[in-house]
């Protein structure tokens, strides 16, 4: 399966996940900011601004794939079951680690400081994650609450790209 890449790291290579149909919602939410042309029934950000915040989001996941850490405090959240965001303004991209065998263990932020994997960082409420990591949905954060719709579709296209990786599979299936 080739997927496209976005960065290689010390910590982290980064690359768009691929749903079963072959298509890539990263890749397109990204040459959507890259040309001004996202569109969401909420985001009316003029062309200028989208490009700025494509910029914004490959400085982020660049920051993240050589540091393991976010831009800023609030630059990624975990949502559900392991998968993260990279959050700008209104705009979410979603993302998730892998062992590159088609498995994951689901990384969720940590809760507690004496179970922190890094105490000494001030993110210390993220834990490590797989050298590989895959930037899947894209969405326009509408509300206090990441909406359900968005959270499976999420996940899905995790299930969807991990399939790819899996032992069996092949590009033909």
């Amino acid at each position: 399966m080739l997927r496209r890449a976005i960065v290689k790291g010390r910590f982290h290579q980064i690359d768009c996940a691929v749903r079963a149909d072959g298509s890539s919602p990263a890749a397109q939410f990204l040459d959507s900011l890259k040309s001004g042309i996202w569109e969401h029934p909420t985001s009316a950000d003029a062309q200028d601004e989208q490009i700025t915040d494509y910029h914004w989001f490959l400085n982020a996941m660049r920051h993240w794939a050589n540091t393991g850490e976010p831009v800023y405090r609030d630059a990624v959240k975990g949502l559900d079951n392991g998968v993260w965001e990279f959050r700008h303004g209104d705009k979410r991209l979603t993302f998730f680690d892998t062992d590159g065998d088609g498995g994951y263990t689901a990384k969720l932020p940590i809760r507690c400081y004496e179970e922190a994997e890094a105490p000494d960082s001030e993110y210390w409420q993220i834990p490590y994650f797989d050298d590989l990591i895959r930037v899947g949905h894209a969405f326009t954060k509408v509300s206090q609450k990441t909406p359900t719709h968005d959270l499976r579709q999420s996940q899905q296209v995790r299930e969807e790209d991990l399939a790819h990786d899996q032992p069996g599979q092949s590009d033909a299936d």
